[in-house]
């Protein structure tokens, strides 16, 4: 069994192979990893090769597919299918890129380049706001999420943040995700070294997060085995076994023990 600290160790490990490390610890590009439905993408200097099926591309610059770090799932897919995200390889904290790349012709759609350290978070459902995570100081395990309007081209101002917790700090490591079927809320299970684990629920629709803390006890190495599960007005925190570990009012936010 793979720990917590083994999966950052491993991470760690491909930025200095020159893999696909993009601001690190939220998800970062991978060239060579698990397919996105079906999209694989490789590197060579200089320019990323995209494959889908018979169909293939060459685009300029050094893309990934951006990886949830801890459990190495692939992100970036829209909706509807019809477009996927692709994120720079590397560290570079003074500037980020992104590609919007159609899956009929893999064609780049749009192009994004911000200043600062920026990764891949999720998509609203109809694909108009891409959501990011930033860091904005060395300390990488501290960061906000952003929104970005890919119709307007711009990063809007403000974070996305859970008005009801001023005073909460987001930082950790995403351990594990999950969303529910129409794409709009999106879970994600955060590890928080010196606290206690997190879920961030992010609502894509209308730009707004809530966090929940959930309780825990010695060492938070085992939290990538967990798995998040929706389940009605439910979402379940599961046991590596696939017990129920907590049981959280989708609604209300109450936690339960199941």
């Amino acid at each position: 069994m793979k720990t917590f600290a083994a999966a950052l160790a491993a991470a760690s490990a491909l930025a200095f192979a020159g893999s696909a490390l993009a601001a690190f610890p939220g998800t970062y590009g991978l060239q060579g990893g698990p397919p996105l439905a079906g999209i694989q993408v490789s590197g060579a200097p200089g320019a990323t090769t995209i494959r889908l099926g018979d169909r293939e591309a060459t685009i300029p610059g050094a893309y990934g597919i951006p990886t949830l770090i801890t459990t190495q799932t692939p992100l970036g897919l829209f909706h509807d299918g019809s477009r996927f995200v692709l994120q720079n390889v590397g560290i570079d904290t003074k500037g980020s890129s992104f590609v919007v790349v159609r899956s009929a012709d893999l064609h780049v759609e749009q192009t994004i380049r911000l200043a600062g350290s920026f990764a891949f978070d999720a998509l609203s459902p109809s694909g108009r706001m891409l959501y990011l995570i930033e860091h904005r100081s060395s300390d990488l395990q501290h960061y906000v999420v952003r929104a970005y309007d890919l119709a307007a081209h711009r990063l809007l101002p403000g974070r996305i943040a859970d008005k009801t917790q001023a005073s909460w700090v987001m930082q950790g490591y995403p351990a594990a995700r999950t969303g529910t079927a129409n794409g709009r809320w999106v879970y994600t299970l955060y590890s928080n070294p010196g606290g206690f684990p997190f879920i961030h629920a992010l609502d894509t629709v209308r730009g707004v997060a809530h966090c929940v803390g959930i309780a825990w006890q010695g060492s938070q190495d085992p939290l990538p085995q967990y798995r998040l599960a929706v389940r009605g007005n439910r979402l379940l925190v599961l046991r590596p076994t696939g017990g129920v570990y907590r049981s959280i009012d989708r609604t209300t936010w109450a936690v339960a023990l199941k």
